[in-house]
Protein backbone atom coordinates (compact mmCIF):
# COMPACT_ATOMS: atom_id res chain seq x y z
CA UNK A 1 0.00 0.00 0.00
CA UNK A 2 1.66 3.38 -0.71
CA UNK A 3 1.37 5.99 1.72
CA UNK A 4 -0.05 9.08 0.70
CA UNK A 5 1.99 12.56 1.38
CA UNK A 6 0.50 15.71 0.67
CA UNK A 7 3.24 18.35 1.93
CA UNK A 8 2.42 22.31 2.46
CA UNK A 9 5.32 24.43 3.37
CA UNK A 10 3.92 26.70 5.95
CA UNK A 11 7.59 28.02 7.66
CA UNK A 12 10.63 28.45 5.92
CA UNK A 13 14.03 28.98 8.13
CA UNK A 14 17.77 28.93 7.56
CA UNK A 15 18.48 25.43 7.74
CA UNK A 16 15.36 23.28 7.82
CA UNK A 17 11.86 23.52 6.56
CA UNK A 18 8.88 22.62 8.46
CA UNK A 19 5.91 21.14 6.98
CA UNK A 20 2.41 19.67 6.83
CA UNK A 21 1.70 16.72 5.73
CA UNK A 22 -0.84 13.55 5.88
CA UNK A 23 0.21 10.33 5.89
CA UNK A 24 -1.81 6.65 6.06
CA UNK A 25 -1.22 5.59 9.79
CA UNK A 26 -2.55 2.19 11.14
CA UNK A 27 -4.22 1.74 14.63
CA UNK A 28 -3.78 -0.60 16.46
CA UNK A 29 -6.73 -1.43 18.89
CA UNK A 30 -5.20 -3.88 21.71
CA UNK A 31 -8.04 -5.64 23.37
CA UNK A 32 -5.76 -7.86 25.63
CA UNK A 33 -2.48 -7.68 27.82
CA UNK A 34 -2.02 -11.33 27.08
CA UNK A 35 1.26 -10.92 25.00
CA UNK A 36 1.62 -14.14 23.84
CA UNK A 37 -1.34 -13.85 22.32
CA UNK A 38 -0.42 -10.45 20.47
CA UNK A 39 3.18 -12.06 19.45
CA UNK A 40 1.18 -14.91 17.61
CA UNK A 41 -1.88 -12.05 15.92
CA UNK A 42 0.93 -9.23 15.31
CA UNK A 43 3.23 -12.09 13.91
CA UNK A 44 0.46 -13.23 11.65
CA UNK A 45 -1.04 -9.92 10.67
CA UNK A 46 2.82 -8.54 9.60
CA UNK A 47 3.86 -11.89 7.61
CA UNK A 48 0.67 -12.00 5.51
CA UNK A 49 0.40 -7.82 4.81
CA UNK A 50 4.16 -7.11 4.90
CA UNK A 51 4.15 -5.32 1.22
CA UNK A 52 1.46 -3.67 3.54
CA UNK A 53 2.63 -3.58 7.42
CA UNK A 54 7.22 -3.11 6.62
CA UNK A 55 7.89 -0.16 8.07
CA UNK A 56 4.44 1.06 8.68
CA UNK A 57 3.49 3.91 11.28
CA UNK A 58 1.62 2.39 14.11
CA UNK A 59 -0.64 4.10 16.96
CA UNK A 60 -1.35 2.07 19.63
CA UNK A 61 -4.82 2.05 21.12
CA UNK A 62 -5.29 0.58 24.64
CA UNK A 63 -7.88 0.76 26.48
CA UNK A 64 -7.39 -2.82 28.74
CA UNK A 65 -7.74 -1.60 32.28
CA UNK A 66 -5.28 -4.23 33.47
CA UNK A 67 -2.61 -3.40 30.64
CA UNK A 68 0.85 -2.24 32.25
CA UNK A 69 3.72 -0.28 31.39
CA UNK A 70 6.18 -3.46 31.31
CA UNK A 71 3.14 -4.77 28.71
CA UNK A 72 3.40 -1.71 26.36
CA UNK A 73 7.45 -2.46 26.45
CA UNK A 74 7.17 -5.19 25.42
CA UNK A 75 4.53 -4.70 22.30
CA UNK A 76 6.53 -1.85 21.24
CA UNK A 77 9.34 -4.74 20.83
CA UNK A 78 6.96 -7.09 18.94
CA UNK A 79 6.44 -4.38 16.41
CA UNK A 80 9.78 -3.74 15.97
CA UNK A 81 10.97 -7.72 15.49
CA UNK A 82 7.36 -7.89 12.83
CA UNK A 83 9.14 -4.49 10.94
CA UNK A 84 6.44 -2.23 12.39
CA UNK A 85 7.43 1.27 14.09
CA UNK A 86 5.04 2.14 16.78
CA UNK A 87 5.14 5.98 16.97
CA UNK A 88 2.44 6.74 19.47
CA UNK A 89 -0.09 5.29 21.90
CA UNK A 90 -4.09 6.65 22.33
CA UNK A 91 -5.20 5.92 26.02
CA UNK A 92 -6.56 6.95 29.23
CA UNK A 93 -4.42 5.31 31.78
CA UNK A 94 -1.73 7.73 32.69
CA UNK A 95 0.75 5.15 33.45
CA UNK A 96 0.77 4.30 29.62
CA UNK A 97 0.60 7.72 28.79
CA UNK A 98 3.60 8.50 31.33
CA UNK A 99 5.71 5.43 29.99
CA UNK A 100 4.82 6.74 26.08
CA UNK A 101 6.26 10.24 27.17
CA UNK A 102 9.53 8.62 28.54
CA UNK A 103 9.77 6.32 25.73
CA UNK A 104 9.93 9.85 23.01
CA UNK A 105 6.44 8.31 22.13
CA UNK A 106 3.68 10.80 20.59
CA UNK A 107 0.39 10.62 23.04
CA UNK A 108 -2.70 10.95 20.93
CA UNK A 109 -6.44 12.13 22.15
CA UNK A 110 -7.00 13.42 26.17
CA UNK A 111 -4.99 11.66 28.35
CA UNK A 112 -7.04 11.64 31.65
CA UNK A 113 -11.31 13.17 31.82
CA UNK A 114 -11.73 15.77 33.73
CA UNK A 115 -13.32 14.28 36.18
CA UNK A 116 -10.22 11.86 37.08
CA UNK A 117 -7.98 14.52 37.10
CA UNK A 118 -9.87 16.26 39.64
CA UNK A 119 -10.16 13.21 41.64
CA UNK A 120 -5.85 12.53 41.27
CA UNK A 121 -5.83 16.36 42.94
CA UNK A 122 -8.05 15.56 45.97
CA UNK A 123 -6.02 12.62 46.87
CA UNK A 124 -2.63 13.81 46.19
CA UNK A 125 -2.00 15.52 49.22
CA UNK A 126 -3.04 12.59 51.64
CA UNK A 127 -0.42 11.05 53.59
CA UNK A 128 -0.50 7.82 54.74
CA UNK A 129 -1.43 7.28 58.07
CA UNK A 130 0.54 6.44 60.99
CA UNK A 131 -1.02 2.92 61.09
CA UNK A 132 0.10 1.90 57.84
CA UNK A 133 1.11 -1.64 57.79
CA UNK A 134 3.72 -0.96 55.27
CA UNK A 135 5.17 2.06 53.90
CA UNK A 136 5.64 0.47 50.56
CA UNK A 137 1.79 -0.16 50.20
CA UNK A 138 1.01 3.17 48.33
CA UNK A 139 4.06 3.32 46.24
CA UNK A 140 4.03 4.59 42.74
CA UNK A 141 6.82 4.30 40.54
CA UNK A 142 8.21 6.39 37.89
CA UNK A 143 8.11 4.96 34.19
CA UNK A 144 9.70 1.19 34.41
CA UNK A 145 13.55 0.59 33.22
CA UNK A 146 13.81 -0.97 29.94
CA UNK A 147 16.93 -3.33 29.55
CA UNK A 148 17.26 -4.42 25.72
CA UNK A 149 20.37 -5.73 26.00
CA UNK A 150 21.81 -8.92 27.70
CA UNK A 151 22.76 -8.83 31.10
CA UNK A 152 26.30 -10.87 31.65
CA UNK A 153 27.97 -12.81 33.97
CA UNK A 154 29.13 -10.59 36.85
CA UNK A 155 27.06 -7.51 35.61
CA UNK A 156 25.06 -5.44 37.74
CA UNK A 157 21.32 -3.91 37.24
CA UNK A 158 19.67 -1.52 39.24
CA UNK A 159 16.26 0.09 38.69
CA UNK A 160 16.11 3.25 41.65
CA UNK A 161 12.38 4.21 42.44
CA UNK A 162 10.84 2.00 39.60
CA UNK A 163 10.07 -1.46 38.19
CA UNK A 164 12.22 -3.07 35.73
CA UNK A 165 11.74 -5.08 32.45
CA UNK A 166 14.19 -6.84 31.01
CA UNK A 167 13.69 -7.89 27.55
CA UNK A 168 17.16 -9.71 27.10
CA UNK A 169 18.52 -13.04 28.68
CA UNK A 170 19.97 -12.53 32.08
CA UNK A 171 23.31 -14.96 32.10
CA UNK A 172 23.98 -17.01 35.15
CA UNK A 173 26.09 -14.91 37.74
CA UNK A 174 24.59 -11.88 36.72
CA UNK A 175 22.76 -9.39 39.49
CA UNK A 176 19.27 -7.56 38.43
CA UNK A 177 17.73 -5.54 41.61
CA UNK A 178 14.87 -3.27 41.79
CA UNK A 179 13.14 -1.14 44.31
CA UNK A 180 9.85 -2.12 42.62
CA UNK A 181 8.83 -5.42 40.85
CA UNK A 182 11.05 -7.48 37.71
CA UNK A 183 9.53 -8.52 34.35
CA UNK A 184 11.82 -10.80 32.54
CA UNK A 185 10.88 -12.02 29.10
CA UNK A 186 13.63 -13.71 28.16
CA UNK A 187 15.30 -16.91 29.87
CA UNK A 188 16.98 -15.98 33.25
CA UNK A 189 19.72 -17.21 34.49
CA UNK A 190 21.61 -15.04 37.75
CA UNK A 191 19.90 -14.01 40.39
CA UNK A 192 16.94 -11.50 40.94
CA UNK A 193 16.17 -9.15 43.53
CA UNK A 194 12.53 -7.31 43.73
CA UNK A 195 11.57 -4.56 46.41
CA UNK A 196 15.16 -4.08 48.05
CA UNK A 197 14.41 -1.31 49.98
CA UNK A 198 11.52 -3.13 51.59
CA UNK A 199 8.60 -3.54 49.20
CA UNK A 200 6.48 -6.53 49.67
CA UNK A 201 4.19 -5.88 47.27
CA UNK A 202 6.54 -6.30 44.58
CA UNK A 203 6.67 -9.16 42.51
CA UNK A 204 9.01 -10.89 40.05
CA UNK A 205 7.86 -12.59 36.41
CA UNK A 206 10.26 -14.60 34.23
CA UNK A 207 9.05 -15.56 31.09
CA UNK A 208 11.60 -18.38 31.65
CA UNK A 209 12.77 -19.52 34.82
CA UNK A 210 16.08 -21.04 35.67
CA UNK A 211 17.64 -18.60 38.44
CA UNK A 212 20.22 -18.84 40.35
CA UNK A 213 18.64 -16.74 43.02
CA UNK A 214 15.15 -14.79 43.85
CA UNK A 215 14.58 -12.55 46.21
CA UNK A 216 11.43 -10.00 47.68
CA UNK A 217 11.72 -7.54 50.12
CA UNK A 218 14.92 -9.77 51.75
CA UNK A 219 13.21 -12.91 52.17
CA UNK A 220 15.30 -15.13 48.95
CA UNK A 221 15.67 -18.79 47.85
CA UNK A 222 18.79 -19.84 46.11
CA UNK A 223 18.49 -22.76 43.72
CA UNK A 224 21.75 -25.28 43.16
CA UNK A 225 19.48 -27.08 40.82
CA UNK A 226 16.34 -25.58 39.70
CA UNK A 227 13.18 -28.09 39.87
CA UNK A 228 11.80 -29.84 36.88
CA UNK A 229 8.02 -27.83 37.45
CA UNK A 230 10.32 -24.20 37.68
CA UNK A 231 12.48 -24.74 35.07
CA UNK A 232 12.38 -22.98 31.37
CA UNK A 233 8.54 -22.33 32.86
CA UNK A 234 6.76 -18.86 33.13
CA UNK A 235 7.05 -17.73 36.61
CA UNK A 236 5.29 -15.44 38.85
CA UNK A 237 6.21 -15.08 42.44
CA UNK A 238 5.48 -12.87 45.33
CA UNK A 239 5.26 -12.96 48.67
CA UNK A 240 2.31 -14.91 50.78
CA UNK A 241 2.61 -14.76 54.51
CA UNK A 242 5.94 -13.76 54.23
CA UNK A 243 6.69 -16.53 52.10
CA UNK A 244 8.10 -16.55 48.66
CA UNK A 245 5.66 -18.31 46.66
CA UNK A 246 6.00 -19.56 42.81
CA UNK A 247 2.79 -19.91 40.40
CA UNK A 248 3.16 -21.50 37.46
CA UNK A 249 1.58 -19.10 34.53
Amino acid sequence: MAFLRLHARVAQLNQIEVITQTEALYTLRVLTNNTDALVDEITTLASSNKSQFQHAPVILEIEHKNFQANELAVLIEILAQNEMVAVGIRSRKQELIDFAKFSGLAVFGKSLSPSSKSKIKTQAPQQPTPSAPNPHQDKIYQAPKIITNKVYSFQQVIAEDRDLVLLAKVKAGADVMSFGSISAYKEVQGSLFAGIQGDDKATIFVQSFNAELVSIAGVYKKFDVVPTKLYARSVMIDLSNGQLRFQII
